[in-house]
């Protein structure tokens, strides 16, 4: 096996998912962040993981991720399910929760696939686009076996699902060595593709939005620049809820030619000003302390609480958007719909929403408009599983209604049934 050009194990074929079989795309955007085992078309079981691109890139870097198959310390059970961990750092880990069911066709899956000492496994970001594969081995399958075979899991209720998420992160967030070395170590060999390489989207939804301009969306895991790639991703993800005729990619006043919002989004009901920052996915990022990345996004919630004051104040004194386009003005009545503030940040940390809510929350006192904070992960998930403008609005209301209630944002969570079609 030859090195690539990143020191990275080289491929010898490339073998994307995506290209073999574009059949599948319908499918993964209905997938939520997980793991989906899956049959290859030559027998045994594939992995498919979607997941945050810091989590993938995490992944290249360490040639690996762990898999911990946790135990219910209450007695009811054996075990809750499992924690997928991506380290950018060693306390605090990117994770992936999964909860298990006895009986589940996807506990069954992943056992078929986790019994296996070597497996393909695909990397997904939220956008469907595969970013990474790679030849995966565990080199402990044979005691997977051993201990799965015996593991016993919760049946399905689903006013309990709260009850053992939570259960399911404490046990994770109180784990110690021993339970890293029962972990399960998933190694990346041989690439399926190349690492450094650039995915050109020419699918509809990369460009159904005013201010998608004619050139190929160009994505990569690696960002130097994340601004403009998460900005652009945003409006794609409201794409999924909203028509495309109502979001605008950084539309520029036309009183002063300066932007009015990252994201606009205007329907008949509300108006929607949404404020991103994001940190660069790059190596050095990733291995920043905790520390240094909570002091970064609490920096990046004030500068977008200040953006966010000013293009709700504009709003609410100008009565009408005039926001410029390559085709010309476009005149945006406000009237009686609702103005609707979102600063969204790449990564919000569990002890950290009190802090972080703070300057969105003076947003509110200083405008009288409705503001929330909410992460790219929540976002994805809101837009992935409410996909109409009224169930989405409704959405915002409820984490906004939590927010005035408890002085803090709440983390968006999702336990009803599938989206509709």
């Amino acid at each position: 096996m030859n090195a690539g050009l990143s020191g990275q194990p080289a491929y010898s074929s490339p073998m994307m998912l995506t290209i073999e079989h574009p059949e599948i795309l319908p499918q993964l955007a209905l997938l939520q962040y997980g793991l989906w085992p899956f049959q290859e078309p030559g027998g045994g079981m594939g992995l498919i993981v979607k997941a945050p691109k810091e989590a993938i890139l995490a992944s290249r870097l360490n040639n690996g991720f762990k898999i911990y198959l946790l135990e219910d310390h209450t007695g009811e059970r054996s075990h809750l399910g499992l924690i997928t961990a991506f380290f950018d750092d060693h306390d605090e880990p990117l994770v992936i929760k999964s909860l298990q069911y006895d009986g589940d066709a996807h506990l069954t899956d992943l056992t078929a696939l986790l019994s296996q000492p070597e497996f393909n496994v695909h990397f997904f970001d939220e956008h469907d686009r595969e970013m990474l594969g790679a030849r995966a081995r565990n080199p402990s399958s044979d005691r997977f076996c051993e201990t799965i075979a015996t593991a016993t899991f919760h049946d399905f209720a689903r006013d309990t699902f709260e009850i053992l998420i939570n259960r399911l992160e404490d046990r994770f967030s109180v784990r110690d060595a021993a339970d890293d070395n029962l972990a399960f170590t998933i190694e990346l060999g041989e690439r399926l593709f190349p690492d450094d390489f650039v995915l050109l989207d020419g699918r509809d939804q990369a460009y159904r939005f005013h201010g998608a301009d004619s050139s190929l969306a160009a994505n990569r895991l690696d960002r130097e620049e994340p601004g403009a790639f998460q900005e652009r991703d945003i409006a794609v993800m409201m794409g999924r809820v909203y028509e495309g005729s109502a979001i605008f990619l950084n539309p520029f006043r036309d009183d002063t030619g300066k932007e009015l919002t990252d994201i606009l989004v205007y329907d008949d009901r509300a108006v929607l000003f949404i404020q991103a920052k994001d940190s660069p996915n790059t190596e050095a990022s990733l291995r920043r302390s905790i520390d240094r990345k909570r002091a970064a996004v609490r920096g990046h919630i004030h500068k977008a609480a200040r953006q966010l004051t000013g293009a709700l104040s504009h709003a609410k004194r100008a009565g009408v958007l005039k926001v410029r386009r390559p085709d010309g003005l476009v005149e945006l009545p406000v009237g009686d719909r609702d103005l609707i503030g979102l600063v969204v940040v790449s990564e919000l940390f569990d002890d950290d929403y009190a802090a972080c809510s703070r300057p969105v929350l003076q947003v509110v006192r200083d405008t009288e408009c409705a503001a929330i904070l909410i992460d790219y992960r929540g976002l994805h998930i809101m837009a992935q599983t409410l996909r109409s403008p009224t169930r989405f609005t409704q959405g915002l209301a409820q984490l906004f209604g939590v927010a005035i209630d408890k002085d803090e944002f709440p983390k968006p969570a999702w336990i009803g049934p599938p989206p509709e079609q």
